[in-house]
């Protein structure tokens, strides 16, 4: 008697189950079209560390320095002026009516201990009218309390007046979101005390809730999208905008 073939198997599978075949080809499309947005914002570190290793903007005006990770960077926007600290700097110049250079000396992956001991001393010999700061979520994927609020206060400690510091983005996957909320606690409570300026990202990204993770963020779930960064640039606009700074910056 002859075997059936593997091809006639699976065809006379597909004829019996086709609620179940449907359900598994939609679930591998998904999954394969997950993967391709995943890669595509990997991708897209390369493209945001070339586009950021040189100054952007224009001089003559304010200069802007921004601290911090893939987020400073802005993984996972369509561009890197779509990131965060590229919407913040359009919005100086609106503001203020005058030219603005970025530099930004962030860089995808760090952790708080990287921009104390890498970012913190490219500082040195600039003089910024507005600084920001972002750092912490990759912290929070290897999250040891301890290590973590020895380097917050050293990194505060470290940062320049004036400095707009944002708190430790909102995690809602499983034990992240608590380590995340202690490290946001953590990193507001050591810029009070040094006397800088918190950006309450954490709540900001909070109150989006689910619809934040499932529309503002990019192929990987984790960093955002345009959208997203979209509301991580308000978050920060709301404290720069009515920080005293401001306004002798426009003058």
């Amino acid at each position: 008697m002859r075997t059936p073939s593997a091809g006639k198997t699976a065809t006379s599978w597909w004829r019996a189950h086709p609620i179940a075949g449907v359900a598994v080809a939609l679930t591998a499309t998904v999954v394969g079209f997950g993967v391709v947005r995943a890669v595509g914002v990997e991708q897209s570190v390369d493209r945001a560390r070339t586009y950021w290793s040189q100054p952007r903007g224009e001089t003559g005006g304010l200069l802007y320095v921004a601290l911090g990770d893939s987020a400073a960077q802005g993984v996972g926007a369509s561009r890197p002026d779509k990131g965060y600290v590229g919407l913040v700097a359009a919005q100086l110049r609106e503001a203020t009516g005058r030219p603005v250079q970025v530099v930004n000396l962030s860089v995808s992956g760090a952790r708080v201990s990287d921009v104390v001991e890498n970012q913190l001393p490219r500082l040195e010999g600039l003089d910024p009218d507005v600084v920001t700061v972002a750092i912490g979520g990759n912290d929070v994927r290897a999250y040891d309390r301890d290590r973590f609020a020895a380097d917050v206060d050293r990194l505060t400690a470290g940062l320049p007046p004036g400095t707009f510091v944002a708190d430790v983005p909102y995690f809602m996957h499983g034990r992240w979101e608590t380590d995340s909320s202690e490290a946001a606690d953590i990193v507001r409570r050591a810029t009070v005390a040094s006397g800088l300026t918190v950006v309450p990202l954490h709540d900001q990204l909070r109150r989006e809730g689910l619809r934040g993770m499932l529309t503002q963020t990019s192929g990987d779930l984790f960093h955002p999208n345009d959208r997203g960064y979209e509301i991580w640039a308000a978050a920060f606009w709301t404290e720069v905008s009515r920080s005293a700074r401001l306004s002798p910056l426009g003058g």
